[in-house]
């Protein structure tokens, strides 16, 4: 069978300099803490940062970090070849939510000229959830002059869940970013094992105003998922990685070029250690599952996100889709099974399937409006094989427990091929 291999372009903000050439993995390995600074915790930091690239992170976040545990993080990630966003709070930028400067003044320049000679820098921590519009201006003039330093480095900021939309507008970043942590009593979502996250939950709501935005201002979308439960907001639920599965996979759905893990407790990482942590061996295989569809992801753009079941807007923000309006399924989606209808640049349409179900395998047969050939894009090499072409015209399979699958779907008329991309500088 013919293979097509179709050009990609780096991503990238049009009124910024920063572009976005591959999916990004993302963790902060170090102790969190201003306060964890000395050859212990730096031993820590050390080991955590061989730990984060074993288990298929492919950058390492400053948030929160000493001036000591950062610039161990810098030397071992120089040594063994990953990648850094760099933060040193006592020289540049803030948390949102610190009620007192955590720098006299804002040497960004300083500290970016200081580090210049590290390879593995690929960006500058600005900021850290800026709440108010005094902050995001700060934001806002930090990214104009880091540009002008260094404009192949990426000016990073992150928000909070309510707030894309303030950032989008105010800061207009080089990419948008939230985090959201659904997973915690103090959230009010109520799930319980019976509900898990139907109903209006915010994070179906806030997912999709983040898209909106993200694609209102041509930036990548980068997303903050929850990697264990929140010792400080203990769930309803009890908690398992399967939690954390299904967050990454479905913001998969929206588009997102960027997952980033958020770890204070024991996860894929020990904190007490810097050693592999509970969920390690699942976490590597998830990235691994992501890393391998990455190069497709990179070169897709979300249309739609529909939900089978109960799910409704949070107070009205957004309008959800319906299968009304999909443009290649007809019928009605399984409980929590959602899909996001997707297309590259050439026009070629692709169905990703997640199934939110936390607890449960979940079945689906969906079918197609027009006679297709569907090509599953495989999470072991990142290959398209045909796995449908039969007179049902339907898509049969079932995820276990918030996994997702990602097939092409090519009208029967073609002769058939598979698809593979390239990165076109």
């Amino acid at each position: 069978m013919q293979k097509k291999m179709l050009a990609r372009y780096p991503l990238g903000n049009p009124r910024r300099k920063w572009r976005q050439e591959q999916f990004i993995l993302s963790v902060i390995p170090g102790p969190m803490g201003l306060e964890k600074v000395g050859e212990l915790q730096c031993e820590k930091a050390h080991r955590s940062v061989k730990v984060a690239v074993d288990a298929g992170f492919n950058l390492m976040e400053m948030c929160w970090t000493s001036h000591d545990v950062g610039m161990e993080i810098l030397r071992t990630a120089e040594e063994i070849g990953t990648n850094v966003l760099y933060q040193d709070l006592r020289r540049f930028g803030g948390m949102g939510f610190s009620k007192e400067p955590l720098n006299e003044h804002n040497d960004l320049i300083g500290a970016m000229r200081d580090t210049a000679g590290y390879k593995c820098i690929t960006g500058y921590y600005m900021y850290d959830e800026p709440i108010t519009p005094e902050q995001r201006a700060t934001v806002r003039k930090m990214i104009d002059a880091a540009e002008q330093e260094r404009p192949d480095l990426l000016p990073y900021t992150v928000t909070t869940a309510s707030q894309s939309d303030d950032l989008a507008n105010e800061v207009d970043p080089a990419q948008l970013s939230f985090d959201q942590y659904p997973f915690g009593g103090w959230v009010g979502d109520g799930m319980t094992p019976e509900t898990q996250m139907d109903g209006c939950s915010k994070y179906w709501t806030n997912m999709e105003v983040a898209r909106q935005m993200a694609n209102e201002i041509g930036a990548p979308y980068w997303f903050v998922y929850q990697g264990h439960e929140l010792l400080y907001n203990p769930c309803l639920d009890h908690y398992t990685f399967t939690a954390s599965r299904m967050m990454a996979n479905t913001a998969l759905l929206y588009g997102v070029k960027e997952l980033s893990c958020y770890i204070e407790c024991d996860g894929v990482l020990d904190p007490e250690t810097g050693d592999r942590g509970i969920y390690f061996e699942e976490h590597r295989d998830l990235n691994r599952r992501i890393a391998a569809l990455g190069n497709t992801l990179m070169a897709l753009k979300c249309e739609r996100v529909i939900h089978g079941g109960n799910i409704t807007p949070y107070k009205e923000k957004v309008i959800f889709a319906t299968m009304e309006e999909s443009e290649l399924l007809v019928g009605t989606l399984p409980q929590r099974i959602s899909i996001s209808e997707m297309s590259d640049d050439y026009g070629n349409r692709y169905l990703m399937v997640a199934n939110r179900d936390y607890r449960n395998i979940v079945s689906y047969a969906l079918k197609m409006k027009e006679p297709c050939r569907v090509y599953r894009v495989s999470d072991e090499d990142g290959e398209q094989r045909l796995v449908f072409d039969d007179p049902t015209n339907k898509i049969i399979g079932n995820l276990y427990p918030g996994h997702m699958a990602l097939y092409r779907l090519q009208p029967k008329s073609e002769e058939p091929y598979t698809i593979g991309y390239y990165l076109d500088k």
